[in-house]
């Protein structure tokens, strides 16, 4: 299969690298002219792309030459408006408008519901006075107008590698020791990831792609300080924070819970 991902950053260059040693043939956008030779050496075909929000960069069309296309951009700085988000899937879509893409994967993120203090599904709308984002939102309703078929992930807190649940915290005064987290395993959305490409499982087209294990911050962040040898947190009140539990929709496909990262 011919995919084409626009986002190679954390995420999106271990999982073309792993679609890559599948057999896939694979094309990678980077901002950046100096991960260019990375991406080659990966036997990821490599272009530049940012988006600005318009499209700049070099044979960036080459992404769209593809079966299937995998949206792997987060709504990015701070500095941005959550329009500039917006109006980057906005081109994104007018360019899948007239090209041979036939599937589309957008990454996205459970930002897009508010903190109930309860539990939330895909069914729960969003509410931006309760902590939804707008940007993810609007982004959504955008790429929902592609012809193509497509599936949306909405991710959990992306963890894995690098990325160790509390190690920011380290030693740190911070709240929320008993709020439940939402946490998923870089690994397992590349396989989630793999799965939906292969055609090897069945799916909606919108689903929260979230460990069905919720501990809570303190289980979690002091587990990950025993077991990388950092200072746990120094917890104060409040010991609950706004929060919401989502439920995932791979509760069946063996994802890790947070305590096994």
């Amino acid at each position: 299969m011919k995919i084409g991902i626009i986002g190679c950053g954390w995420l999106g260059l271990p999982l073309a690298k792993h679609l890559v040693a599948s057999g896939h043939s694979v094309t990678g956008s980077t901002t950046s002219q100096n991960k260019l030779p990375i991406l080659a050496a990966e036997g990821i075909e490599p272009v530049l792309l940012k988006l600005d929000p318009m499209p700049v960069g070099e044979h960036f069309q080459k992404l769209l030459l593809a079966d299937a296309l995998i949206i792997n951009i987060p709504p990015g700085r701070k500095k941005n408006p959550p329009h500039f988000y917006e109006e980057q899937i906005k081109y994104l879509k007018y360019m899948l408008a007239n090209s041979p893409v036939e599937q589309v994967l957008f990454i996205s993120s459970t930002s897009f519901y508010p903190n109930t203090n309860g539990t939330v599904s895909t069914r729960t709308a969003p509410d931006f006075a309760r902590g939804s984002s707008l940007a993810v939102v609007q982004a959504e309703k955008q790429i929902q107008q592609i012809g193509q078929r497509l599936t949306i992930l909405r991710c959990g807190g992306l963890m894995g590698n690098d990325r160790i649940p509390g190690k920011w915290f380290a030693g740190k005064h911070t709240t929320g020791r008993d709020t439940p987290v939402n946490y998923v395993l870089q690994q397992d959305v590349i396989r989630v990831v793999t799965a939906i490409l292969n055609k090897s499982i069945s799916h909606d087209p919108i689903m929260n792609l979230v460990s069905p294990e919720h501990p809570t911050r303190r289980q979690v962040h002091e587990a990950m300080a025993r077991k990388y040898n950092f200072a746990p947190p120094v917890w104060e009140e409040p010991h609950t924070i706004p929060f919401k539990r989502v439920e995932s929709n791979f509760s069946n496909f063996g994802l890790k819970s947070p305590l096994e990262f």
